[in-house]
């Protein structure tokens, strides 16, 4: 019984917290798979997106990234414009929500860890059980 708990505590027993944590698990896998594939996609290796739509922090780090490489003065058109690649990695590793954000990240992550191991446990006790019923019923 304390296993069931376990699980069905372990991602949140709200449905809206569920919610949101299945939300930001589909953020994370589309992320991590156009993360991992981005060679495979141009609009990822030469995409760019408007700094207006995103926090003021992508174009703090767009200019400092400018400056670092000497590129302030060339390319004018591309001063406002942020890589797709930039947003990509943020969303996945919860960067793109700040300090908060990868704290919220992990704490999904160790959500998700309780609710695999609790469900494979629950599985293969109960899996045993109908083993032992099979073979009580056997004999």
């Amino acid at each position: 019984m304390l296993w069931r708990k376990v699980h069905t505590y372990s991602l949140g027993y709200f449905k809206w917290l569920t919610i949101v944590a299945s939300l930001l698990l589909v953020i994370i896998a589309i992320t991590g798979i156009l993360y991992n594939h981005h060679h495979d996609f141009a609009f990822l290796e030469k995409g760019r997106i408007s700094s207006q739509w995103l926090p003021d922090s992508y174009q703090q780090r767009l200019d400092r990234t400018r400056k670092a490489q000497g590129l302030e003065g060339l390319f004018p058109e591309e001063a406002n414009q942020i890589p797709v690649m930039w947003l990509v990695k943020d969303l996945h590793t919860g960067d793109f929500w700040g300090p908060l954000g990868r704290l919220l990240y992990d704490l999904l992550a160790l959500g998700l860890l309780i609710a695999t191991i609790s469900g494979c446990y629950l599985f293969l006790q109960r899996a045993a059980r109908t083993r032992k019923k099979l073979q009580d019923k056997n004999q």
